[in-house]
């Protein structure tokens, strides 16, 4: 059986820090986090049935207290540098393990509407339509990343690099 990565089962909008918080507590209701010693006690979760992590989050929503990130998807969790998260059914997770992933530097070879074909791949990535020059891109390499069995977009280039693995 193949070994899952430190991604694997995260449930989006993961909600991110920087860097771990000092403590954080879990009881049968409640998420609380104290990001520094000398920080307070920040309340970031009160279960209440049939409501999704993030209304609750809103709900308790502590004023001195907010995430340095929201990733709604792995392409942009790949491209941030978060230690800790929470995801949306309120499962936390320390990334600060680094694991080797495979990696390719590939040409982008078509471009339609806001989808991506690239080099090897044979499905498309989707991107947002405000970047869309598809002449711009089509001069363009780009760094995939295959983490739990699929092609993820990691940065844009404009020249070929070898690239076999990275460390995330």
């Amino acid at each position: 059986m193949k070994a899952r990565s430190k991604f694997y089962g995260i449930k989006f909008p993961l909600f991110g820090l920087k860097y771990k918080p000092y403590d954080y507590s879990i009881r049968l209701d409640t998420i609380s986090i104290k990001k520094t010693e000398t920080d307070d006690w920040h309340l970031i979760d009160k279960l209440k049935e049939n409501a999704s992590l993030v209304h609750r989050y809103a709900a308790a929503k502590d004023e001195f207290f907010m995430f340095d990130y929201t990733c709604l998807n792995t392409t942009q969790l790949l491209t941030r540098n978060i230690e800790w998260g929470i995801d949306s059914s309120a499962k936390i997770f320390d990334l600060r393990q680094k694991q080797k992933f495979k990696a390719r530097n590939v040409r982008i070879t078509r471009v339609k509407n806001n989808l991506m074909w690239v080099d090897t791949v044979s499905y498309p990535f989707k991107l947002n339509k405000n970047i869309v020059d598809k002449q711009e891109l089509l001069q363009q390499f780009i760094t995939i990343v295959y983490v739990d069995s699929c092609w993820y977009l990691y940065k844009f280039s404009s020249f070929k690099e070898d690239i076999c693995e990275l460390k995330l």
